[in-house]
């Protein structure tokens, strides 16, 4: 019988955790036994090529991707994943899964094609409100409004990536491989959502919380969001103790967040009375401002990657090849979708 000599086994484990699928699970779909199963993950045997078939077919992937070389392993406790209470296992092996091909792609992208090097400190030393004002120091930004917050973290090394559909119930989380910075979205954020999204995971990379996934570190990163997109001098000096409800909201939009985000910076800040921060979040409660109005048409996407794949088909590099050993399926990886355009298709002969 001829075996297959390549097969490691760990491609076989990150497909079946991409899919979410158990051990019973993926013997149910390629009928075959989960004692088979067992010995091919652990490498104490190999599959026949027709096994192999099976099992490709049953998680919708290419044999050849199970035969790839398997990338970096990352430890859910590098990623500022929700905390297991909030997070079924399968959950989080699906985002491991992810974050682990994502970052082989970005390796090999790397090895043709120059991409902005990381400058992000990493400051666990400092609370949340300092850190904020020492990232904007360092990134030369002042204390204006940061505007579209996507290609300024990627000009600063920092790569960012949609989450595939099926894995929009993870949530947002970031990490750090190798010195490099990677914070992934869940799907379809309008722009305002996907702004609160990256400011929050960039003060979890800043802070570098030793347990990132707990409730200190996220409400840490939540305060930094808030301290970086509306820096507490910019906010002194737009004297709104005692602003209108218009003002207010002009005063939202040109920060980029919720009205609600405002009043509760106003508070943190100690701009406003306790009485009159209840009394506004009541009436913002009772209340659809304009801003908080979905932007439909204001997705995050990457400035970066989408220019980087185009140079590289253009110099005749197997980008589409190289994804298919790194993504399970076109339809199943959106951060290609949001960030990468498929190549387009031959002329028809005249």
């Amino acid at each position: 019988m001829t075996v297959i000599p390549a097969f490691t086994g760990k491609r076989l484990v990150l497909a079946r955790h991409r899919r979410r699928m158990t051990l019973a699970d993926l013997a149910r779909a390629s009928k075959l036994t989960t004692h088979s199963l067992t010995h091919f993950e652990n490498r104490l045997k190999y599959p026949s090529p027709q096994s192999l078939d099976r099992l490709a077919g049953a998680l919708d992937v290419t044999p050849e991707f199970l035969l790839a070389p398997p990338p970096q392993p990352i430890l859910p406790e590098a990623m500022s994943l929700r905390s297991p209470t909030r997070l079924t296992a399968p959950k989080r092996n699906s985002a491991v899964a992810v974050a682990e091909l994502t970052v082989a792609f970005v390796a090999w992208i790397e090895t043709h094609l120059w991409l902005p090097c990381p400058n992000l400190p990493l400051w666990p030393q400092l609370d949340a409100e300092h850190a904020a004002e020492a990232l904007r120091a360092h990134w030369q930004m002042g204390d204006a409004p940061s505007g579209e917050l996507t290609p300024l973290l990627e000009v600063n090394g920092i790569r960012i990536f949609a989450l595939p559909i099926d894995c929009g119930d993870v949530g947002a989380f970031s990490t750090r491989q190798s010195g490099t910075p990677f914070i992934f979205l869940p799907p379809h954020l309008d722009g305002e959502q996907a702004r609160q999204h990256l400011a929050h995971e960039l003060g979890q990379l800043v802070l570098g919380h030793s347990r990132p996934g707990q409730r200190d570190s996220r409400t840490a990163a939540d305060q930094f969001a808030s301290a970086f997109l509306m820096p507490r001098t910019a906010v002194v000096a737009a004297m709104l103790r005692t602003a209108t409800p218009e003002r207010l909201t002009a005063a939202a939009s040109a920060w980029g967040v919720p009205t609600s985000a405002v009043q509760h910076r106003l508070h943190d800040l100690e701009l406003l009375p306790e009485w009159t921060h209840r009394s506004n979040i009541q009436r913002l409660g009772d209340e659809t401002p304009p801003d908080h109005q979905p932007r439909a048409n204001s997705v995050a996407r990457s400035h970066l990657l989408p220019k980087a794949v185009a140079y590289l088909r253009a110099r005749g590099l197997p980008v589409d090849s190289v994804a298919e050993l790194t993504a399970l399926h076109a339809d199943d990886t959106p951060h290609w979708a949001t960030t990468i355009s498929p190549a387009p298709p031959a002329p028809a002969d005249e």
